[in-house]
């Protein structure tokens, strides 16, 4: 056999036994053999490698009444950590975490128009790296989650804020020797709640924060469009001739839909020059009429947009983010009654299981299996944050 099929094949078998001991702790050498059809030899050799480069370690022995006990292994997740960054608009919000996601630390930090990304990045990861010298291979990977189009790892373009340097992530690899992702964050996002609804292989995830984004995934794979600029759905027109907006267009759905849009144009009608979210979903709960109207709004508007991606994507799940959908019980149920009525197809509207961390959470796993090598990491829920 070729030199370069045996290698292939060494590899391929290396990633299935370490993406499997990763996902299935704990798990003995005759029950991966079993499991993934090869030779306990085998079976042999690649978990001893991986034990020597610390990635796996034994725990002990299983419990058994019959014959030698098997030795159990589990994927060691202290052996490094790994580090997401989203730019928000007007903030950065970082994560650190080990190689499961979990024993997570959430930091934020505040971020201006006119701040260099660059040096506030840097100055941020200089930070984070002495929190992880007790562990063998420290932080494994970056992950930035960028509010705009990123197309192989460059950023083309962003609405909110100064369009960056865009071979951000080649200056903040030569600068620190670690490996750097730049990504849309609605693209890490559904990254993200894709672990929660493995069995999903079509879904769709929207972000609505100050702008709306869209990660799309097809087939299990992540869909990122010709140069990147698939999901930008926040910039499909709604109202032609409509409102202005930052991508050069006018009457875009997120001129009318996002938190932003519904937010000023309640404090118009109700006399006010600025209303926080949770002023809104406070008056809301107080049943103030102009506050019921923008959450009809607010229906109306996402309906339009998700029926519209699914009569384009076919999808089986939309998750939806927002403080309105996620705080206001009942506004998913009405957007599926609205959808009912106009073709739905069974597509079924939930809200989002991570909330604010899903694009940091879709980092996470990015870097852990870039670093690893394997197509598909559990990570796990963190239950809670501590501060770095």
């Amino acid at each position: 056999m070729p030199i370069a099929n045996q290698e292939m094949i060494r590899d391929n078998n290396r990633r299935q036994v370490l993406e499997y001991i990763a996902n299935h702790p704990p798990i003995s050498r005759a029950a991966l053999a079993k499991k993934l059809n090869l030779t306990k030899a085998t079976i042999s050799n690649i978990v001893q490698e991986l034990i020597d480069q610390r990635l796996v370690r034994e725990i002990g022995s299983a419990q058994t009444s019959l014959g030698r006990k098997p030795i159990l292994l589990e994927f060691h997740k202290k052996c490094g950590y790994a580090f997401s960054i989203d730019v928000h608009p007007s903030r950065i919000i970082t994560l650190l975490t080990d190689l499961k996601g979990e024993d997570c630390r959430l930091k934020e930090y505040p971020f201006r128009k006119e701040d260099d990304l660059l040096a506030c990045l840097k100055k941020i990861i200089s930070l984070t790296l002495p929190l992880c010298q007790d562990s063998r291979y420290k932080i494994v990977g970056i992950s930035i989650g960028i509010y705009g189009v990123v197309q192989n790892n460059c950023i083309e373009f962003t609405p909110y804020y100064s369009l960056p340097i865009q071979n951000l992530a080649e200056l903040l690899e030569e600068a620190f020797g670690i490996p750097i992702t730049v990504e849309n964050e609605s693209n890490l996002s559904v990254l993200g709640e894709s672990v929660f609804h493995s069995h999903c292989r079509n879904m769709i995830h929207l972000n609505v924060h100050d702008g709306i984004g869209m990660g799309i995934l097809i087939n299990g794979q992540l869909y990122r469009g010709q140069d990147g600029f698939a999901g930008e759905i926040g910039h499909t027109i709604l109202f032609p001739d409509g409102k202005p907006c930052p991508c050069g267009n006018n009457g875009c759905l997120e001129q009318y839909a996002s938190e932003k849009a519904i937010l000023e144009e309640y404090a118009f009608l109700t006399g006010r020059t600025h209303i926080t979210i949770d002023t809104f979903l406070r008056e809301y709960q107080e049943q103030k009429p102009e506050a019921l109207h923008m959450a009809e709004l607010f229906v109306k508007y996402m309906s339009i947009a998700i029926n519209n991606i699914i009569n384009t994507f076919n999808i089986e799940l939309v998750v939806l983010n927002s403080s309105f959908s996620n705080y206001i019980p009942d506004i998913n149920k009405r957007i599926e009654e609205y959808l009912a009525r106009h073709q739905n197809r069974g597509c079924r509207i939930i809200s989002s299981r991570l909330q604010d961390i899903s694009g940091l959470m879709g980092g996470i796993r990015i870097s852990v299996e870039h670093f690893l090598g394997i197509r598909h990491l559990n990570v796990n829920t963190p239950i809670s944050s501590v501060a770095i």
